[in-house]
Formats: C-alpha cells, structure tokens, sequence
C-alpha cells in the first residue's frame, strides 16, 4: 500500500468511522503501549528502495522495507544502517522508526533517532505530510520527524523513510569478558571510565555479569578497544566474532543472539543517571528476580526480560515505588503489559492536532472497530 492508498483508507476510515492502525511485518504487535485487536485484518505497507546514492550516504526507502533487505542494499557499496534493532530481520524500517527501537551495540552508540532525516507520513486527517529532508542539517523550528519517532502511529502512519547511512569499517568485532566484582564496583568504574566503544553488560539470574564491548575501526585501533575492554576488569576477555550488523539474517552473530525477544516475555526498559545504575539493577533484581538484564553504562539504561505473568502490571508498578526519590528514573514498556501511566495533557494536546477523529494507534481499547494497513 503506497502514500496515496493510505490516505484514501484514512479518509474512508473517518467516514465510516473505523479505527486504522499502521502495521509493518507484524512482529511487534504484542509490544509497545498501543493495544492490539488480534481479530484486525492486517494489509501490508509497501516496501522498497525509492532513492539510493551511495556517495551521499543516504537512502530513501519506503517503509514496509525490511532491515534485511535494507542491509542486503547497503552491503553491496560497503556501507551499512548504524543500528541492528531488538527483534526480527523482517522488521520493516517504518516499524524500527515508528517505535524508536533501541539496538545493543549500535555502531558509536547511535540510535534511530540520530539516523533519521526525513519521512512522509498520513495523518489522522488523511493528509500526507513530508517532513525533513535528504540531508543531516535540515531542522529549522519545532523537528517533527523525531516527534514521529517513537510515536507509535498514535500521530500519522509512516509510509516513506529517508535515513543516514555509514561507511562498514575494517574491524567490526564484539568483545566479551566476565566481571568479576560486586555491581557497585564495576558500575563506578565503566562511568567514570567511559571508553569510546559501544559497551553492555548483561545479567543473568544466577550467572557472573558479563561484559560486551563492540571494536570498530583499522586493527590498531580495534586491537586498542579490545585493551580497554579489560582494563575495565573484564576477566577472561576474548573476541567473540563479528557483530554482523551488516548481515542481520545471521543468526549466530553475536548481536544476533543480543537481539533476540521471546514473544511471550515481558520486556522494559528503564533510564536513570549512570552513577545510579547500581541502585536501578538493584530494584530490577527485586522487583524481577528471573529476569535477564541488559545495562548500557554510558547511558544509564536498563533492559529488563522476564516471563509475562498476570501480575505484570502489578509488578512493573512495584519496581517504579521501589526508586529512591532522588533518583530521576523512568520505565517504559516495551512488550506484554499495559501502559504504566495515562497521557500527559501535553501528549493528548498532540495527539488532537494530528489526530483530531481519534482513529489513529490508541494506547487504550476502544468499542470501534479497527481497520490495519
């Protein structure tokens, strides 16, 4: 379905009046705030390459293209998209900006956020608007393409997508150590001591936290990050393998294995200042004893993957009591439970601009039928 069917489907929509939800591949519908009619037919969005120059190192693509076929594009001119989200390859690029997917050991540590420099979306109205451009400074005013990242769908549905791309470097090697002392420990020395590479440590119940530390660049430079990397106290440290974020359908590759959700688990995510990152693992493994945590030191983020029980919701509202106050700290759900707090008057207020029928993605169920495209 291409820009223009997707307004008449809108429109049609308001007449009718349906409730349509913008869907790519379908495998994130048990994620995010946005509630799910699992009766709702689902109508695929168009994929495709609309515009590639390699020596601007720039893409324009439409947004049901996967991330497989994306990175299968690049690859041929040895570039490459920065990011290799959570979940699957067949993750379409409009999905990955729609949701503002975080991805482990993302390439300089950019998000999808950093990469994105245009779209055209349809929004509650049935109007196609295209913001951004082809080029890294194109912002003057209010930036509405990262006001639609992340957005969910709940303001337009994402149809076209223009994002930065990057040169693959030589060396491009995942490095991992155990670390051996208390959280409180290794948690001070990797803030204070921040390296320039993409870093992770993950926690498993019953398991000594493992580093992972992505090495890019020429081999002296690599060669460099992987001194580093035990330097931080990583014992036992070893190259892993490439990270294959070029490659997303390799399943093996470290990334991969990093990337992967199960689709029934309940997954968070929770931010709070790096030099209190002890105390949010600490609540976490409260909160979530059996839960496998991923922290980002350099931004103070915590992912939090567990069993979706009955008492999800209950237990994600324990874990946010449990934060010291003094301790900014923020959660949001990612996958299997409920929204954890309503709309702010800010976002109803944003909401009503851009979706003024209220047809668009809801985070809350609604007696209307739900049309998806």
């Amino acid at each position: 379905m291409d820009t223009s069917e997707v307004s008449a489907a809108i429109r049609s929509a308001i007449a009718s009046p349906t409730v349509v939800r913008g869907v790519g591949s379908g495998t994130w519908l048990h994620g995010g705030p946005v509630v799910n009619d699992a009766a709702a037919s689902v109508v695929r969005p168009r994929g495709g390459v609309i515009e590639y120059t390699p020596g601007d190192l720039v893409i324009s693509v439409h947004a049901g293209t996967t991330l497989e076929e994306l990175s299968a594009t690049c690859a041929a001119s040895g570039q490459m998209l920065a990011i290799a989200p959570y979940g699957s390859p067949q993750s379409t690029i409009g999905a990955v900006v729609a949701t503002a997917s975080a991805a482990p050991l993302a390439y300089e540590d950019l998000t999808i956020r950093d990469l994105v420099l245009g779209l055209t979306a349809v929004t509650g109205t049935g109007d196609v608007v295209r913001l951004g451009g082809k080029v890294v400074k194109n912002v003057a005013g209010f930036d509405l393409v990262r006001l639609n990242t992340g957005a969910f769908g709940t303001l337009g549905i994402i149809t076209e997508v223009n994002v930065r791309l990057h040169a693959k470097p030589i060396m491009d090697h995942v490095v991992t150590g155990t670390l051996v002392d208390a959280p409180n420990a290794w948690v001070l020395r990797l803030v204070e001591n921040r390296a320039p590479l993409p870093m992770l440590v993950r926690l498993a119940p019953g398991e000594p936290a493992q580093l992972f530390a992505r090495c890019t660049g020429n081999d002296a430079r690599a060669s460099a990050l992987r001194g580093i990397v035990q330097s931080y106290g990583a014992r036992n440290a070893f190259t892993l393998g490439s990270s294959d974020t070029s490659n997303a359908s390799e399943p093996e590759s470290p990334v991969a294995m990093l990337r992967h959700v199960p689709e029934q688990a309940l997954v968070l995510r929770a931010r709070t200042r790096p030099s209190d990152g002890a105390s949010l693992i600490d609540a976490a493994r409260v909160a979530f004893p059996d839960a496998t945590l991923l922290f980002h030191p350099a931004r103070g983020s915590l992912r939090i993957t567990t069993m979706h029980t009955d008492s999800a919701d209950a237990r994600i509202a324990g874990f946010v009591a449990s934060a010291p106050p003094s301790m900014p700290f923020s959660v949001v759900v990612e996958q299997g439970a409920s929204p954890i707090a309503p709309s702010s008057a800010l976002e109803l207020s944003v909401k009503r601009t851009f979706d003024p029928h209220g047809i668009l993605n809801r985070r809350r169920p609604e007696n209307r039928d739900m049309a998806v495209v």
